[in-house]
């Protein structure tokens, strides 16, 4: 958690000091944490565990918009505008998060101001993240996506062993379970993946993402 973009730049006496703004809270798995449309009332931080973050459109289709472990952040918008959330978010596996209030954020950032600077750059980073998978999502084909969403959660700091059934890589995707596990195969065929039970291990960081935008 001390590693967390939040905590960027910060001694780790204030780190320290930062954290005890926060209020400990256990989800158990699949246990809902919020839903879309629900008033936003604090940040999160996942201390351990996995997040599940998604969308869910007017036909009752959910689109999965991220898989999140230990040192992010999530819902760091309610802490600015307090409106609605955007998205869910579920309990994939028995999860602690540290939640950070407004009153608690406002009191935090006038003890250590560095703290508003890195939320800000955290946002503007996927703000650019959104507008780039947005392109590939309308632009390019299945074995880009699934390639992005890889890379995606590589740059997460999950891989690069990643433990994911081929239906929550295809919410990442936004493609089908039958094309991912079809990319999947093409991709472990060519060395830049290998495959296991319930796993994909990244083998070519490098080729996955010249795949991911178009370069392979």
């Amino acid at each position: 958690m001390k590693g967390s973009p939040l905590f960027h730049g910060l001694a780790p006496e204030e780190v320290d000091l930062a954290l005890s703004y926060f209020q400990r809270r256990l989800y158990p798995q699949g246990k809902p944490i919020f839903y879309q449309g629900d008033l936003g009332q604090a940040l999160y931080l996942v201390a351990s565990g996995k997040v599940r973050l998604f969308r869910t459109h007017l036909g009752g289709q959910e689109r999965t918009l991220a898989l999140l472990g230990p040192g992010e952040l999530f819902g760091e918008m309610s802490l600015l505008d307090e409106g609605e959330r955007s998205a869910s978010a579920v309990a994939v596996e028995d999860t602690e998060l540290l939640a950070l209030f407004r009153e608690d954020y406002l009191a935090l950032i006038r003890r250590l101001p560095l703290v508003a600077h890195n939320l800000a750059a955290l946002l503007a980073r996927r703000l650019r993240e959104a507008d780039l998978e947005l392109d590939l999502l309308s632009f390019e084909e299945a074995r880009n996506r699934v390639a992005y969403a890889l890379l995606k959660l590589l740059r997460q700091g999950l891989g690069p062993l990643f433990r994911i059934r081929h239906h929550e890589l295809a919410a990442l995707a936004g493609t089908s379970r039958e094309t991912v596990s079809r990319v999947l195969h093409a991709l472990a065929a060519e060395g830049v993946v290998r495959l296991g039970p319930g796993t994909v291990e990244v083998r070519e960081a490098a080729l996955l993402e010249e795949i991911a935008f178009g370069l392979a």
